[in-house]
């Protein structure tokens, strides 16, 4: 079976998480495609099951700066 690899680039074996408090909510499993629909919204603390990979995603597709969590602070 071929590996799965993030954008096609990187693998995801071999990398380890050694901070013991972030060891539960970077999940590296490797997904085919990183886009969940917001399935892991509907409970807290789901969004530690999110693959990491889809976390960074959904941060980088916020656009402008209005977008951002600094709109009422800044604008």
């Amino acid at each position: 079976m071929t590996e799965i690899k993030i954008f096609g680039k990187w693998s995801t074996e071999g990398i380890e998480v050694k901070d013991p408090g972030l060891v539960r909510y970077i999940n590296l499993e490797p997904r085919l495609l990183p886009r969940s629909g917001g399935k892991y919204a509907k409970q807290q603390f789901y969004k530690s099951k999110m693959n990491i990979v889809e976390r960074l995603m959904n941060k980088l597709m916020v656009p402008g700066h209005r977008g951002k969590k600094h709109l009422i602070s800044s604008g």
